[in-house]
């Protein structure tokens, strides 16, 4: 039996040992709690430079990356510090109390990573990438992007991974601010990964584009959106560009009647058959945009200019006036020879609906509209290199303004990620959107505005949704005479018609295996014969337009599952359309 003395030792030592116990887990409780609040600042100095590294990439002047990768890689690698060492491991390996510690380890450790070994070389590497002196007098300087490209797409491959990295660490814990920042984080890198991509894309399509390994020639159509089209507008007047070495030059130009009557033979297959087959697209220049998908029209547009001249292009462009505004916006206006001017301000309006009345003569209005073609092309390819001219362009692509499409198989393929390629693509969430095509040959549609509106009441994660889209169209011609080649009826409806009144087939495009409920024009029911083309559910309706009237079309449609915000189809024109979305917020 042990003494009464020894039993009190170990009650003492006991005691002892669990104060020093208590003591030790109170103390690395504090450490934890203290290195957590400076580790939170830290990584939110560290978000707001990936913020401020992403504003420096928009802007095109990457000479100030350097010292903001180096501002993040300090922040980032004090909360990875912080964030590291035995109470850090233990804490995260508690049940059920260690998931916000995991969550914070984890956004601190990839912070860190990314700023050392992807942000600051690449900001090194593609730091002299300064749009405003990449582009200037029509020279695109190819050998910059060259140097940086696997640069970029390393930073691409690994931002990619660290996003899915972060994404994967615990979401909703029982710290419901650790949860939130966590989110914050995922977001800005997510962001960051997206412009690093699109670059990553550019850099890879630019130099074979342009011209890095020999000459480039590509089919650049004017399109005049007072007649629509699916792409925009009819095609006018036309431009041979040939890129070498990045430098532009525009070696012809034709109007209309050069590829009048020009039969190319091509086969685009018999769903675009189908569709298009009356109006002869692949041998009528005129209707060669008629379908929204711009990789048709530049086909057509390559086998005719190679029918006409004998030469082969390899690639096809299609621009409207609308973005010819936005590069003159930054240009400066392009004299023309009878003293006066194109200007960002004049240039929709003189081409589209005021050449119409000073320039009644047929070949001296499409001559003259050669000269304005041309004095723009000296204007752009003779401009100082800046990043608005740039960010014009884009702006111009962005809404379907500017597309492009080549002639390579694989850098058509990487194109078609860009969305500058002005492709249908239906992709994995619903599709919605009305086009236009003028039925009269006339220029009314200058005065036609658009607006749509689409109404899905369910997610259709497990049943189809029940969506109804409206396209109200609304005439606004003025008051007073036209000339009779704007108003002219080649259509010869069978029914009395006004000077001014304008006639437009409207399609409208659906997500794939769509199911028609009902269409209504001006809340009459309307037969339709549903169709494809690229995959999505089509079908037309004739709309007559009285001057100065609306017309309003309705579809209602079940709609298969899908998951996601609804894909617009935004076709061009001379007047923006109006969009208004209501659906719910699905999640996958």
């Amino acid at each position: 039996m042990p003494a009464a003395g020894d039993t009190a030792s170990r009650f003492h030592a006991g005691r002892i040992l669990g104060l020093a116990g208590a003591l030790t887990l109170g103390v690395a409780a504090i450490w934890l709690i203290a290195t957590a609040l400076l580790a939170r600042s830290e990584l939110s100095a560290a978000q707001a430079e990936l913020g401020s590294i992403r504003t420096t990439i928009s802007s095109g002047d990457l000479a100030a990356t350097p010292g903001q990768a180096a501002q993040l890689r300090r922040h980032a690698h004090r909360a990875h510090q912080l964030t590291t060492g035995p109470v850090w491991w233990l804490a995260q390996r508690l049940p059920g109390l260690g998931e916000p510690v995991r969550s914070v380890r984890g956004c601190a450790a990839q912070a860190d990573e990314l700023s050392r070994s992807v942000l600051t070389p690449l900001a090194e590497r593609a730091g002299n990438l300064t749009l405003s002196t990449l582009v200037s007098h029509g020279q695109v300087q190819l050998a910059p992007i060259s140097a940086a490209a696997p640069a970029i797409a390393e930073a691409d491959r690994q931002l990619q991974a660290a996003a899915v990295i972060v994404d994967e660490l615990p979401h909703n814990t029982w710290l419901g601010s650790v949860d939130r920042r966590r989110a914050d984080f995922s977001a800005a890198l997510g962001q960051l990964q997206d412009q690093i991509h699109r670059i990553d894309t550019v850099t890879s399509l630019l130099p074979p584009m342009l011209g890095d390994d020999g000459p480039r020639r590509y089919f650049l159509g004017l399109e005049n959106e007072a007649e629509s089209r699916g792409v925009g507008g009819i095609p006018g007047a036309f431009a041979i560009v040939t890129v070498n070495q990045g430098q532009l030059s525009f070696s012809q130009f034709g109007n209309d009647d050069a590829l009048y009557r020009t039969r190319t033979a091509l086969d685009l297959g018999p769903e675009y058959d189908q569709r298009y087959a009356p109006s002869d697209p692949t041998n009528t220049y005129a209707n060669s945009t008629i379908s929204p998908d711009f990789s048709d029209a530049a086909q057509i547009w390559a086998a005719m200019w190679s029918k006409q001249s004998g030469q082969r292009v390899d690639g096809a462009i299609a621009i409207d006036p609308t973005a010819i505004s936005y590069l003159l916006a930054v240009t400066g206006p392009a004299p023309l020879g009878d003293g006066a001017a194109v200007t960002a301000a004049n240039v929709v309006a003189l081409t589209q609906q005021r050449l119409y009345q000073t320039h009644p003569d047929t070949v001296g209005r499409k001559a003259y509209l050669l000269q304005i073609a041309s004095a723009i092309a000296e204007r752009l390819v003779t401009a100082p290199g800046s990043a608005q001219l740039v960010s014009a362009a884009a702006h111009g692509a962005a809404e379907r303004r500017i597309v492009v499409w080549s002639a390579d198989p694989s850098l058509e393929k990487t194109l078609m990620t860009t969305g500058v390629s002005g492709t249908l693509q239906a992709g994995a969430s619903p599709f919605a959107g009305f086009s236009t095509v003028n039925a009269t040959g006339g220029k009314l549609d200058y005065y036609l505005h658009r607006s749509m509106t689409y109404d899905r009441s369910g997610c259709g994660l497990s049943t189809p949704s029940t969506t109804v889209a409206t396209f109200t169209l609304r005439s606004e011609v003025p008051p007073g005479p036209l000339p009779s080649y704007v108003t002219v009826r080649e259509d010869k409806p069978p029914y009395p018609t006004r000077p001014g009144d304008d006639k437009v087939l409207v399609s409208y495009y659906a997500t794939p295996g769509s199911q028609i409920q009902s269409v209504t024009l001006d809340g009459k029911a309307v037969i339709v014969v549903p169709g494809t083309e690229k995959g999505l559910s089509v079908f037309t309706v004739p709309v007559e337009i009285a001057r100065g009237a609306t017309a309003v079309l309705a579809v209602t449609l079940h709609e298969p599952p899908r998951a996601g915000p609804v894909q617009i189809l935004r076709q061009p024109a001379v007047n923006p359309l109006s969009v208004s979305v209501h659906e719910p917020s699905c999640a996958e």
